[in-house]
């Protein structure tokens, strides 16, 4: 770097205010908090919502639960106006706003949309009525905003909301009522909702439609997908059949995502299919006798042998 930026400089490439601005980022005496900035935002924007609805909750016999409704709706109304004001047309393709704080106002927005639906439902005692609708219509506000305004952030949320609607969440069970799920079939919601977000990362591609939402849809799809294949040969009386197909659709995905050169999804299909490998592997050695010292080697031999071939092999994909 050091040698480029001076050569372009004595090529007269560059003039010299550049030339001291890009030696002061190599030795470092120019340090970019883009990233912190953007957290520290992101983090005040949750802070004020559940600031709000704690402000809401304390002082509801003084305000009122029709002004706190109000309240937050005048809030969307104003977001809405910055939001409409800034914006750019609707495009396929990626668009870029000119104002910074355009997506954190976006955020700010979809949260008190979705904080007056609850709000809504709790008022008027809806929750276990329309628990399910409620999930679908945050959904569908999320993607709304998330392809009319090209966030993915957005997007990611309208995600959580869409597996939220058909029933997955972190237990089994309808906190509403208290009352606990058979899991039989949430492994095969999972894998099926993971392979429909994987289709709609590579649809997004191929019809040239916000394309570069593809690695978060596939992102979701692919995580869910070995979550639901994983669970299910712990949890289920079919423990092999999911073993086999775990092992050969993760093996697939290894080999694919090493031709395309994506790491993380390779390192994902890697891992599941380590634990499918593993299951096999402790399944057949567990009942032969004197086999107990392969199996106190395995993991510390095939963990250090994996974290080898990675370090040897990561030239391959640090050309992307």
């Amino acid at each position: 770097m050091n040698n480029i930026y001076k050569q372009l400089f004595e090529d007269k490439l560059i003039d010299n205010k550049q030339h001291e601005f890009l030696d002061a980022i190599h030795t470092k005496k120019l340090l970019s908090l883009y990233y912190e900035l953007r957290l520290l935002l992101y983090l005040g924007i949750l802070l004020f919502t559940g600031g709000l609805g704690y402000f809401a909750y304390q002082n509801i016999g003084e305000i009122g639960h029709i002004i706190s409704m109000g309240v937050i709706g005048i809030g969307i109304i104003v977001c809405f106006y910055f939001i409409q004001k800034f914006s750019e047309p609707y495009s396929n393709n990626e668009v870029k706003i000119k104002l910074v704080y355009f997506d954190y106002i976006l955020l700010l927005a979809a949260l008190l949309i979705i904080s007056l639906i609850t709000y809504i439902q709790i008022y008027f005692d809806l929750v276990e009525l329309l628990i399910n609708w409620s999930s679908f219509a945050s959904a569908a506000v999320l993607f709304f905003i998330a392809y009319r305004y090209d966030n993915r952030a957005l997007l990611s949320m309208g995600i959580t909301a869409f597996a939220a609607t058909i029933g997955i969440s972190i237990t089994p069970i309808n906190w509403s009522t208290g009352d606990w799920f058979s899991s039989s079939n949430l492994y095969l919601i999972t894998i099926f909702l993971g392979l429909i977000l994987i289709g709609a990362g590579v649809f997004s591609e191929f019809k040239n439609i916000k394309k570069h939402f593809k690695f978060t849809y596939q992102n979701f799809g692919i995580i869910l997908f070995y979550i639901g294949c994983v669970s299910s040969i712990f949890d289920n009386n079919h423990n092999y059949l999911y073993a086999t197909f775990l092992l050969l659709s993760a093996g697939a995905a290894s080999y694919y995502t090493w031709k395309t050169k994506e790491f993380l999804f390779f390192l994902y299909s890697n891992i599941s299919f380590y634990i499918a490998l593993s299951f096999f592997v402790f399944s057949t050695l567990i009942d032969i006798n004197e086999a107990e010292i392969l199996l106190i080697y395995y993991f510390p031999v095939t963990c250090i042998g994996y974290i080898v071939l990675l370090i040897t092999k990561k030239s391959h994909f640090s050309n992307d």
